[in-house]
């Protein structure tokens, strides 16, 4: 390819072409999403509601957690127990400087190191993840 007054014409056709097909898409897919907004409701309304299902299965999944310590439960349903940090910044920032570890807090460095010492000004809490597998399967 040779720069050129021919190629760069051509250069801008393709430019105007794509735009204009980038238009044209787009009306159709608003004619799409006009025709089936019903649909698209329907859509809207159950991810909603499976959302929320969601949320209410976590929280008796956690319940079930805490009250029997299995973390393998019915249907596929699972607990994970991390560790969550809490910390003010400028004091993380303090340590890590009187450290010599930075000029800038590396939060995943200290995170490290504040979950394997105990630092005074760091809380650690217990964070409970309940996961789901792809599909929900119950033994016979």
């Amino acid at each position: 390819m040779e720069l050129n007054k021919e190629n760069l014409e051509k250069y801008q056709k393709s430019v105007v072409s794509l735009e204009l097909f980038k238009e044209e898409w787009r009306t159709k897919q608003a004619g799409l999403e006009n025709k089936n907004a019903e649909l698209l409701q329907k859509i809207d309304h159950l991810s909603d509601e499976l959302n929320n299902q969601k949320d209410e299965l976590k929280v008796l999944a956690t319940e079930e957690f805490t009250k029997t310590g299995e973390k393998k439960l019915i249907g596929g349903l699972g607990i994970r127990v991390g560790v969550e940090l809490n910390y003010e910044d400028e004091r993380a920032f303090a340590w890590a400087v009187d450290h010599k570890l930075c000029l800038q807090l590396d939060k995943t460095a200290f995170k490290k190191i504040a979950k394997d010492q105990k630092l005074e000004f760091v809380e650690t809490e217990e964070k409970i993840t309940v996961t789901f597998p792809k599909e929900i399967k119950f033994e016979a």
